[in-house]
């Protein structure tokens, strides 16, 4: 494999199986795409049961840009359960063909992909079904066309119901199933119900709270799913087996080796489409809230004691919980708001809305004492990129010159991929130092064999595996860090600053962390 620029290591070995990759006499395990049905973020599982796969909000973006898209390439390649069947929900007055030719003209990323043979065998999976939130009575059909799907085949198969809309509908669509006998059993054996609710997680602790209270009211926490898309990359999932799976790391990784941590997503498109969800949530909440202080917790977590879905949850939430919160006086050098010249004009009103953000955390627990966390996410930038590092501290004595200290990089996208940064000898006469990257790209080892977030997620979904979804002290954990930030901050603490679109954001941003003698990693 290649290194990256400028770096003379070269020389991964791979194997299949275990996964091991030889370095440089350097053996690290790395997580392995799944690939087929049956294998879940973390293992080999038992076959997907028969589902029945209702999504609401089926004409919408996130249906277009992202569900059918997953769905009909799992299709294509045989990862759907058997007797599987899809129904989309929607307002628009269309049939299964004319809603999937729909999709097809919508889609970017499915335009001129789908051949012939492909559309006709998932058409035989897919039924449209018309209903509007405003008109609850037009979904009294939806209960008598599933049972008519089972009855036939003598199938009593699971109901899973994907909320891919805005929370607003939440309590609508959870009513209409509860009301229409959508969440009974078939009286055979146990059907299993589930929900996947989308973010926004609402907009701060307290609605976060009203949104939890209402969905618990009508479903268990075991059947609620949250999705957050970013669970689902493979340099995400990642982040665990590098840590708990390698002696080499999880020793180093806590306040006496290491400096910093940076969390990096950086975006080159304006808000575009969004403008109007955007201005009310802005950066903060778009991004950190959920994405970022994600990777946040699995990068600061402890080893849980199994793999499974409450114990790893645990665990985050632990982190979450001991984020230290803002006042009005610590946000003063520490938080730095922007946005980029011309948002206004976009949206076409004036607005405080911030589209970058850059903050300072501290996680409040005996490992991470005195460690921060650098977080910085915004829109119209230099370069769509999202990266961790782990700055390691420097050697107290080097016996050379120059020393650099090491650092580990997981790419989140584009180009999954893995980096540490370590210190080479030169060629040549005398001992001059070369700072190079030893490098795992997911891309090089398996090519093509790198599933989308949403089809893995979708699968998980299917088999009942909540390990990579997010329980619901997780969001008011999370919110409630926010909101220490977002209830203090003000012009007079963190004004908003200006930047230009395809710049790394406002000056501010660099000066900030400079202060602490360091620098942004990701540029």
């Amino acid at each position: 494999m290649t290194a990256r620029v400028n770096n003379p290591l070269r020389g991964f070995s791979f194997k299949r199986g275990c996964a091991n990759i030889n370095v440089l006499y350097l053996t690290v395990s790395m997580k392995r795409p799944k690939e087929t049905e049956g294998f879940g973020a973390f293992g080999q599982k038992a076959a997907i049961p028969p589902t029945i796969l209702t999504i609401f909000g089926a004409t919408g973006n996130l249906a277009a840009d992202y569900l059918l898209p997953a769905l009909l390439h799992m299709d294509s390649r045989d990862m759907l359960p058997k007797d599987f069947l899809l129904v989309c929900v929607g307002r628009r007055d269309l049939n299964a063909k004319s809603y999937l030719d729909f999709i097809l003209e919508k889609s970017e990323a499915i335009q001129g992909k789908i051949t012939p043979a492909q559309k006709k065998r998932f058409l035989g999976k897919l039924i449209y079904y018309r209903g509007d939130f405003a008109d609850p009575a037009s979904f009294k059909g939806l209960s008598k066309l599933l049972e008519d799907q089972d009855q036939p085949k003598h199938l009593c198969r699971n109901r899973l119901y994907y909320f891919a809309t805005s929370p607003q509908f939440f309590a609508d669509i959870a009513r209409i199933l509860k009301e229409n006998g959508l969440l009974t059993a078939c009286g055979r054996h146990e059907r299993k119900i589930r929900i996947l609710v989308e973010k926004p997680f609402v907009f701060n602790l307290k609605s976060a709270q009203a949104l939890n209270r209402l969905l618990l009211k009508f479903f268990n926490e075991d059947q609620i799913y949250r999705i957050d898309h970013y669970m689902g990359k493979e340099t995400v999932q990642n982040l665990m087996v590098v840590r708990f799976a390698n002696r080499l790391f999880e020793p180093l990784w806590n306040k006496d080796f290491v400096d910093h941590v940076e969390i990096s997503v950086l975006e080159d498109e304006r808000v575009g489409s969004r403008a109007n969800f955007y201005d009310q949530a802005g950066a903060l909440r778009d991004f950190v809230q959920n994405h970022i202080l994600q990777m946040l917790a699995l990068i600061a977590m402890d080893e849980p004691y199994n793999l499974t879905a409450d114990l790893i949850r645990d665990e985050k939430v632990r982190i979450l919980k001991a984020l230290r919160p803002y006042d009005a006086k610590s946000i003063t050098g520490n938080i730095v708001r922007g946005q980029y010249l011309g948002y206004a004009a976009e949206i076409g009103k004036a607005s405080q809305t911030e589209t970058f953000v850059a903050l300072k955390a501290f996680v409040n627990l005996p490992r991470w004492e005195g460690v921060p966390f650098y977080l910085r996410t915004g829109k119209a930038l230099k370069e769509k990129v999202t990266e961790i590092s782990v700055h390691f501290k420097e050697l107290p004595r080097c016996l050379f010159r120059n020393c650099a200290s090491n650092i580990l990089t997981f790419r989140i996208q584009p180009d999954e991929s893995v980096h540490l940064r370590i210190n080479n000898k030169i060629p040549g006469v005398g001992i001059t130092l070369h700072q190079g990257d030893l490098d795992f790209s997911y891309g090089e080892a398996f090519k093509d064999n790198i599933p989308p977030a949403y089809e893995r997620l979708l699968l998980d979904f299917m088999e009942g595996d909540q390990r990579l979804f997010i329980r619901s002290d997780e969001i008011e954990a999370a919110w409630k860090f926010v909101d220490s930030i977002t209830d203090n901050w003000n012009e007079k603490n963190a004004p908003l600053r200006s930047y230009k679109h395809g710049s790394a954001g406002p000056k501010e941003a660099d000066e900030m962390i400079k202060k602490d003698i360091r620098e942004w990693w990701t540029k």
